[in-house]
């Protein structure tokens, strides 16, 4: 058995110091250390190290009682169940007992830990609730429970699985619109297949099952051809984690992830690679973790990823052909979004379209504006510029009057708000991308920073729908989902149409070479 954390002595001062330090985050790391041994030790073999970070942040999460949701998008047969059941079970086993020992932290445990094992239909419930029942009931786990300082026992019947002294339970339920699943508490609720769970049930039915104790829900699955809970939780975590300090509750691992810690996975998937083809909806869907959502999405990651030049890392100055600048004024809780592209202006294709980099962004948040305008005019000057583009509805048109008096030399460009001003503006940008014609820096130095992957996330959140003749690209009406940076890219798009070509000089290809940080 793996070593048991110990109650402490009881001197006064050695109470007294361990009751301070009892929420810090060493404390915090000592137990998952603990914990991460246990579940080893109830599984029988080693997590593998893509499994691993997401057992550690489950604990946490259950442990700081920071009520998150979790989401696990990994490839078919790559062992995400096995993890939530052999992570799920060894905290039902410990946490009752780690309860006295931190009473503050974990006292929430005394009575045991409480689990909801859901999915959308009762054949995949019963196939996460009958993996609970093998592992508690194993040879491994009966050694564990007959542990003196243990000394527990199974009970399991049909839809519930309990240790008897400590008070631990799983129960297996389902999430199908027409079930009656309210009234229930838990800890730790598991919804797996969670693609093609029902959306209002898990918002309206589930997730008031943690409330009382500052649960976790936990949503696993594979990408699908909709969006749905899982897909917006997903999104919702990625765009967290690009906050500075904030914890990972997005985890994914493809199956070359997969098959570089399981070499017998990888051999069958490249069977299946060659049998069914790479590029058919089922190996991208349940495989490449690629969600089929061409139609409604403005881009999709797939296409992101085509656009993305890896050799090129922003550009913080440049001045050997003049560039375009796009800036969309934040309104309420928005960010001002500046974005300038390069235009290769002299070599046009036979329609006069123009190859388009992005070079960098400025990305202002939390600023008064008479503090913007400065440091805009200041993130400009380091570039030689044709144009800038403003969207002026709202306080557009005011930062476009206060731009002409800061940059008297540069055109500006004030861009309507309506939605056929707008549609073209779509229009162009889309064209671009389907032509190749645009790119942006895909270095993994420029992929480390904030503002890249801000764009990134706004790119492959932005939704497309159609408005008789117009087209509309707008962010989800979820919480944190923002669309400045898209739409400041087609502010500085569409200023290439808008403009004849400049004079410029021959100059080689600047993207040969460039090491901008």
């Amino acid at each position: 058995m793996p070593e048991v954390i110990e109650q402490p002595a009881v001197d006064d001062d050695v109470v007294a110091q361990y009751v301070q330090e009892e929420f810090s985050q060493n404390t915090v790391d000592q137990i998952l250390d603990k914990m991460l041994l246990v579940v080893d030790e109830l599984s029988g073999h080693p997590l593998r190290p893509y499994q691993t970070p997401m057992a550690r942040r489950i604990l946490e999460s259950l442990i700081i009682g920071d009520a998150k949701t979790i989401t696990a998008c990994w490839a078919r047969q790559s062992g995400k169940t096995e993890v939530l059941v052999n992570t799920i079970s060894a905290a039902m086993i410990m946490f009752p007992r780690l309860a006295p020992i931190f009473p503050n932290l974990m006292g929430r445990f005394r009575e045991g830990v409480w689990v909801g094992a859901f999915a959308p239909v009762e054949d995949m419930a019963s196939n996460l609730f009958g993996r609970f029942v093998s592992r508690l009931t194993s040879e491994r786990a009966q050694e564990l429970l007959q542990d003196p300082e243990i000394d527990d026992k199974v009970s399991a019947r049909t839809q519930e699985l309990k240790l008897a002294k400590c008070g631990s339970l799983v129960r297996k339920q389902t999430c199908h619109p027409r079930a009656q699943i309210e009234g229930r508490t838990y800890h730790v609720v598991l919804v797996d297949e969670a693609q093609v769970a029902d959306e209002r049930v898990i918002n309206k039915s589930i997730s008031p099952m943690l409330a009382s104790t500052r649960g976790t829900m936990i949503l696993t699955g594979t990408p699908h051809y909709v969006k749905g809970a899982f897909y917006k939780v997903i999104q919702q975590n990625k765009r967290q984690q690009t906050k500075r300090s904030a914890r990972q509750n997005h985890f994914e691992a493809t199956w070359r992830e997969v098959a570089r810690a399981h070499p017998d996975y990888g051999i069958y998937v490249e069977a299946e690679k060659l049998k069914i083809g790479e590029d058919s909806d089922e190996f991208k869907l349940s495989y490449r973790l690629i969600w089929m959502l061409d139609k409604g999405m403005l881009t999709t990651s797939e296409k992101f990823e085509r656009l993305c030049d890896n050799s090129m890392q922003t550009v913080k100055a440049y001045n050997l052909k003049p560039v375009l600048v796009g800036i969309d004024p934040a309104r309420k809780q928005d960010s001002t979004i500046v974005t300038v592209t390069f235009v290769d202006w002299d070599h046009p294709d036979e329609y006069g379209t123009y190859e388009h980099r992005i070079l960098n962004w400025l990305d202002l948040s939390g600023l008064e504006w008479e503090e913007q305008y400065y440091r805009i005019v200041d993130f400009l000057s380091a570039y030689t510029i044709w144009a800038i583009a403003i969207d002026v509805g709202g306080v557009g048109d005011v930062v476009a009057s206060r731009l002409k008096v800061l940059l008297p030399d540069i055109e500006i460009i004030e861009c309507k708000s309506d939605r056929g001003s707008q549609s073209q503006r779509w229009k162009h940008l889309m064209e671009l991308m389907r032509q190749g014609k645009i790119g942006w820096p895909g270095h993994s130095k420029a992929r480390r920073l904030k503002v890249w992957k801000r764009f990134q996330q706004q790119m492959e959140d932005a939704e497309l729908r159609f408005e008789g003749p117009n087209i509309v690209v707008a962010a989800p009406d979820e919480v944190g989902a923002h669309d400045d940076y898209v739409d400041s890219l087609a502010l500085s798009t569409w200023a290439s149409a808008e403009l004849s070509m400049p004079e410029v000089q021959t100059a080689t290809n600047p993207f040969y070479g460039w090491h901008a940080a």
